[in-house]
């Protein structure tokens, strides 16, 4: 063991000389190299033979692979000495240099080379990115294809590979030769969106396809419409928002999903928003109707991206006067029936503010919603122990103020 760690230190100051293509032999050694041949394929034997006038010679064979190293013992047979690569070396392209090692000194070095068999059935690997591009021509999805031999080895240089791709109704076929082991192709996006299918062949094996998705470009600047049962400011219905069908600059239709943002301002500078999806270029809004006379300015984006027209939209009040009246000793307030606009009481769920005042200041906030076109309020004496009050009803953008001196609690 300590012999061979001592001709492994020694021979590492020779690894300068690991690519030296003739042989370096010592004065005095009696050993000499017989194979002649420099040039060997992957898979192959390897075999490197010596002759020496001495049959009893046990020289080792030090190589130095990119693979790995190692130390070879050989075979000698009546002066022929034979050192065989192992296989783990002799499957691996690459230069390897050789150093013969008789009685602890380097009597011979060379150098051999190993190449790619091409024989043996090709194989490729391919590598396929960006996975999706968009549309237009300026981006490109780049195929890499790596063919191989048998034993995983990167063919020789310039081995022709023909890339092919195709889009939509078109095929596309380019040969590239392999420069570094590797062979490549850029390919374009189209004006129009859809799928690329990438495949190679070479040395009669072909690959099966690889897919880059081409989406539209960013969108452009869109149409809103709005559709409703009515206009009407019932709290109630819904109005619709939807979009025209949204393209980018090559006509493409958006993507499924694209988010659109709908700022709704309302007559008095509240900010709304609402919000949809696109389904084949489609985006689609609802926002439910005011519950009293009101207008609204729609406008919809694609944040940072498009924007669409602006869309006003006014909705009428339901009705403009309602009922209200007091009962047991002032101590129950009931409001309606409250009226739509075709006479039919309103849907149940509608807002109903009582404020109650006591010398003209505000103490207290009611609400209740509507059940039946009615809503009633109760004044308990226990809370209100004051003997005026004032009232303001509102329901449905309306205001009622009742007056003081109708309401005087008794206790």
């Amino acid at each position: 063991m300590k012999k061979t760690i001592y001709i492994l230190l020694s021979l590492t100051l020779l690894l300068l000389l690991a690519f030296a293509t003739p042989a370096f032999i010592a004065k005095d050694s009696d050993i000499h190299l017989s194979s002649t041949n420099k040039l060997f394929v992957a898979g192959n034997d390897l075999e490197l033979t010596f002759s020496s006038s001495s049959k009893t010679a046990k020289p080792q064979l030090f190589i130095i692979h990119s693979y790995g190293k190692t130390v070879v013992n050989g075979n000698n047979k009546d002066g022929k000495i034979t050192f065989t690569i192992p296989d783990i070396y002799s499957k691996k392209t690459g230069n390897v240099s050789w150093f013969l090692i008789d009685n602890e000194k380097t009597v011979l070095n060379g150098a051999f080379e190993i190449i790619p068999n091409d024989k043996t059935k090709t194989q490729i690997e391919n590598y396929l990115g960006p996975r999706s591009i968009l549309a237009g021509g300026k981006e490109f999805t780049m195929m890499v294809s790596i063919p191989t031999d048998g034993f995983d080895n990167p063919k020789s240089e310039n081995t022709p590979v023909l890339i092919k791709h195709q889009f939509l109704d078109k095929v596309t076929a380019v040969s590239k030769n392999t420069h570094d082991f590797v062979a490549w192709n850029n390919i374009y996006s189209n004006t129009q969106s859809g799928q690329i299918l990438a495949s190679t062949v070479c040395d009669k094996t072909i690959t099966k396809e690889t897919e880059t998705e081409v989406y539209p470009n960013i969108a452009t600047d869109f149409s809103i419409f709005y559709s409703r049962n009515h206009g009407y400011g019932d709290g109630n219905q819904i109005t619709t928002l939807t979009t025209s069908i949204i393209k980018d600059e090559y006509n493409n239709t958006v993507s499924d999903g694209t988010m659109v943002v709908f700022h709704i301002t309302t007559k008095n500078d509240m900010f709304l928003k609402t919000f949809g999806s696109t389904i084949n270029g489609i985006a689609t809004g609802q926002i439910l109707h005011p519950d009293h006379l009101d207008s609204y300015a729609v406008k919809g984006y694609i944040t940072g991206i498009a924007k669409s027209n602006i869309l006003h939209m006014d909705y009428k009040p339901i009705l403009s006067d309602f009922k209200y009246s007091f009962s047991d000793h002032n101590r129950k307030l009931t409001i309606g029936p409250l009226n739509s606009f075709m006479g039919q009481l309103v849907p149940d769920g509608i807002k109903v503010l009582v404020k109650i005042f006591h010398d003209d200041k505000i103490i207290k906030i009611l609400q209740e919603d509507s059940s039946k076109g009615m809503a009633n309020f109760e004044i308990p004496s226990d809370f209100y122990k004051e003997k005026n009050y004032r009232f303001e009803i509102q329901t449905l953008g309306i205001t009622k103020k009742t007056e003081t001196k109708n309401y005087v609690f008794n206790k």
